[in-house]
Parts: C-alpha cells; sequence; structure tokens
C-alpha cells in the first residue's frame, strides 16, 4: 500500500474514517502472531495467501520494526548449501525471515532443512556434502526463530506438511469486496494531490471493470495514472484499464517456474521408486508427465547439479 490512513475528525471539515476494515483486523491479527515470534513465544510462523498485495511482508516487517528487530531477510532463490549456510551463520537467537522463496516448497533438500531447524530439543540441522566450504561444520544447533511468507505452497507434500506441522500457521486472504473497502479507506483523504472524490470514482471503476482477485497493489499505480492523465489532459480511463487487462493473470515465467516445480517433485518420486533403474525412472517419469525422454534428462542434470551445489 502506499498511503496510510489516519484517523481524522469530522468537526474539522475532514472526512471521518470508518472503524477497521476485516483486513486490516487480519493484518493486525497476523502482527500479533509476529510479536509471539518476536518476544520468543514461538520460534516459527508460516504466512500464506495466494492473493498478493495484502500486506503479508508490509505488516511482518513493521511489527519487527516496532519490536526492535531487524531480521535477515532472504528472499528470491537460495540452493541447499546457501541455505545451510545461513542457518548457520544465524544459529544463535536470531529472526530469519523467507519472503517470496516459494521454491524452496517444493525441494526435498530444502525441506529436509527446514525440518532440522524447526523441530528438536535442541534443534539439530545436519547437512552432509563433500562440497562444504571450510570451516563450515556439517551439523550444528540452532535457537534462531523464523517467519515464513509466501503465496503459493504445495498442496500435496507431505515433506513440506511436516514443514507446516512444526510452525505457526496464519492465511491472510481477503474479498474482492474486501480489498475495495480498504482502498476506500486509505485514500480516503486524497492521495498524493487526487482528490477523495476523484480516488472514489477511481476505485469504483476497478470495482465495476474487474470481477477477478484484486489485489491492494493496483491502488497507488492506477492513481498515479490518473494524475498523470490530468497532467497531460486526457482521460484517464484506459490507462486505468490497460492495467485492469493484465491483472490476476499468471506470468508466463510463474507458470514455467510452477511447471518446472511439480517436475521435480514427480522425478523425486521416480526416483524413490525405481532406485536402481534410471530407465524405468524415465519411463515413469515421462508417463505421468507426457514430456519426453529428453525432458527428462534435462530435469535430472538440473537437479543433479542443484544437489551438488
Amino acid at each position: 500500500m502506499d498511503v496510510e490512513p489516519e484517523n481524522h475528525d469530522e468537526s474539522n471539515g475532514e472526512t471521518l474514517l470508518p472503524e477497521k476494515t476485516p483486513l486490516e483486523e487480519r493484518q493486525e491479527l497476523l502482527a500479533h502472531h509476529v510479536r509471539l515470534v518476536a518476544r520468543k513465544h514461538s520460534h516459527a510462523l508460516f504466512c500464506f495467501g495466494s492473493q498478493g498485495g495484502l500486506g503479508k511482508t508490509r505488516t511482518i516487517l513493521k511489527t519487527f520494526d516496532e519490536e526492535g528487530i531487524q531480521p535477515v531477510l532472504i528472499n528470491s532463490h537460495i540452493t541447499p548449501l546457501a541455505l545451510f549456510t545461513k542457518l548457520y551463520l544465524h544459529r544463535t537467537e536470531e529472526v530469519l525471515f523467507f519472503d517470496d522463496c516459494d521454491s524452496m516448497y517444493s525441494s526435498m533438500i530444502h525441506l529436509g532443512l527446514l525440518r532440522s531447524c524447526l523441530w528438536g530439543s535442541p534443534r539439530i540441522v545436519t547437512y552432509n556434502s563433500t562440497t562444504l566450504p571450510e570451516g563450515l561444520p556439517n551439523n550444528f544447533s540452532t535457537t534462531a526463530r523464523f517467519v515464513f511468507a509466501a503465496n503459493v505452497i504445495p498442496k500435496k507434500n507431505d515433506a513440506f506438511k511436516a514443514v507446516l506441522s512444526r510452525c505457526d500457521i496464519f492465511e491472510l486472504s481477503a474479498t474482492n469486496d474486501e480489498v475495495i473497502e480498504m482502498m476506500r479507506r486509505v485514500s480516503a483523504n486524497g492521495f498524493n494531490g487526487i482528490s477523495p472524490d476523484l480516488a472514489s470514482e477511481v476505485i469504483d471503476f476497478i470495482s465495476e471493470n474487474d470481477d477477478r482477485q484484486l489485489s491492494l497493489r493496483l491502488l497507488g499505480p492506477s492513481l498515479r495514472k490518473v494524475g498523470y492523465a490530468r497532467q497531460e489532459g486526457i482521460d484517464w480511463r484506459p490507462l486505468v484499464m490497460s492495467q485492469l487487462q493484465s491483472l490476476g493473470r499468471k506470468l508466463d515465467a510463474t507458470k514455467r517456474l510452477d511447471n518446472r516445480a511439480k517436475d521435480v517433485r514427480m522425478l523425486e518420486s521416480v526416483l524413490r521408486k525405481f532406485p536402481d533403474s534410471v530407465n524405468d525412472q524415465q519411463a515413469e517419469w515421462s508417463r505421468v508427465t507426457s514430456k519426453s525422454r529428453a525432458s527428462f534428462y534435462r530435469t535430472l542434470a538440473r537437479y543433479r547439479e542443484e544437489r551438488e551445489s
């Protein structure tokens, strides 16, 4: 979100904002879960929700800041060895925040490391590899705390379920009506020179012209487009509409990442099922995925390279 709502007194001629919206109440509940980790009442929290732009990351980081904690942030891609190294370097009383590391949750190697660092007394993390750098032990104990934020999580993965069972779990979600209500709240007193009435008109336009899953991330860019259109003396509606037409459509790159994760999960399954026969592994993998023999060997090569790294 680009602006913070503030309460104003109607007696001063300004808008009196309503009580907390349902989404704000959920964000506040998420903040309480984060405080449990910050104050050492819990050692792990997993926050998820398929909708982006509802404030997961913002709420988590803001709450840690209020608690005087600067978490170690890990986002995007991380190899198993890099994960093990991070866990070792920040193993004592620190908070690690994994944001948008969704690919970890489909990798058996990553999940094995996460299971180890989230359970036990003491919690012992082990990584046996010939590629360990000098000075890095192959096992250690940790007292660190962990927060995970994810949009997409595996639905049929027992190893991932084992990780979830070691965490507090919180789902942050909202209906389109609740997102629209939140948009109205944060723009009730205007936005960067856009009047409250015009902001309300833009939100009406968004609500009337898109019935897909909405995100709060849409509001700021839409209002900035309106500001630009006013400066140029043009109609703002086509600019905002162009953004609505792409909203909620999964990018091809994201689809490729999802498909690759599925391929790896199936590869791990056939490796367990046929540990001594590559031909049987390939035949079963190709049968289930409907992909070629060459695709199997490419996937296998990538998988082995990741393990070795």
